[in-house]
């Protein structure tokens, strides 16, 4: 067979090849497409957000705002002062949630509500404080409410986990006493900002969050506590302390006191060591 012959059928077979080819690239591009409108629709995409122990609820409220679509009004708008924070404190009188919206992280999506945010995070309170025993609390006259309050306190107050209990126990004995707790972090809620250096201006600071110049514990929880600390709070520590101040030398820990005078030595020790920048 001669070398023209051959040309015609060759040209033949590439062009069945082509006309084969493009209809596999049109039924695979159909079948594609079908595929995408048959599939269903992907779940929205949950965002993590991690809350840490002793935020006040303002301080969540921002941090929803940067991370999620909840907005930080509507968030304060359901952890205000009501009559569901009333139920929960058991108290006469209406409180906000502070203190009851557990850290821990939470999945916000797309159609997450601020009510149900809050929902998760009061949820989250039960589930973990259902273990905890308030005997000992109960038989010093203190309310579940009232432990909440302490541990609140706590989580401000302490850097070491160790001291947690110490604390505790310094602040029961000084309600005993019927001392004043005199815990600069009740100033810093009262104030309505965490702040690291307090002046005689804001020890004055007239609110009964004031522990500085009222007997007791404040109206509630001053932020919103961890396990630990609420534990710490109905379990504390049987010490003789009635007294402690930071440290200040880098550890995070505090000094101790059972007397005015060795706490007015500690403090002095305290300023020499913020004197050198610790």
């Amino acid at each position: 067979m001669s070398a023209a012959g051959s040309r015609p059928r060759r040209r033949r077979r590439l062009w069945w090849m082509a006309v084969v080819a493009i209809v596999i690239i049109v039924g695979v591009a159909w079948g594609v497409r079908r595929s995408r409108r048959s599939s269903p629709p992907r779940p929205p995409t949950p965002v993590n957000v991690t809350l840490p122990e002793g935020l006040r609820r303002e301080q969540i409220a921002t941090i929803l705002a940067a991370k999620t679509h909840l907005s930080a009004s509507a968030y304060l708008s359901e952890t205000a002062v009501g009559g569901e924070g009333q139920v929960l404190a058991g108290t006469t009188t209406p409180r906000s949630l502070e203190g009851f919206l557990f850290p821990a992280t939470y999945q916000v999506l797309p159609t997450t509500t601020a009510a149900q945010f809050v929902g998760d995070q009061l949820a989250a309170y039960r589930n973990y404080t259902a273990t905890v025993n308030y005997a000992y609390a109960k038989s010093k006259n203190l309310t579940a409410y009232d432990v909440l309050t302490i541990a609140s306190m706590i989580e401000r107050e302490v850097s070491v986990p160790a001291e947690r209990r110490m604390v505790a126990g310094v602040i029961y004995n000084r309600l005993h006493a019927h001392m004043m707790l005199g815990i600069d972090a009740t100033v810093q809620y009262a104030l309505g900002y965490w702040k690291t250096n307090l002046t005689e201006a804001d020890l004055q600071t007239n609110s009964p969050y004031n522990t500085r110049k009222y007997v007791g514990l404040p109206p509630g929880p001053i932020c919103n506590p961890g396990l630990a600390s609420i534990q710490a709070a109905a379990h504390p520590a049987k010490v003789p302390y009635l007294y402690y101040v930071a440290r200040n030398d880098g550890s995070g820990g505090h000094y101790f006191a059972t007397t005015a005078t060795q706490f007015n030595a500690d403090v002095a020790l305290s300023q020499a060591h913020q004197a050198k920048g610790g």
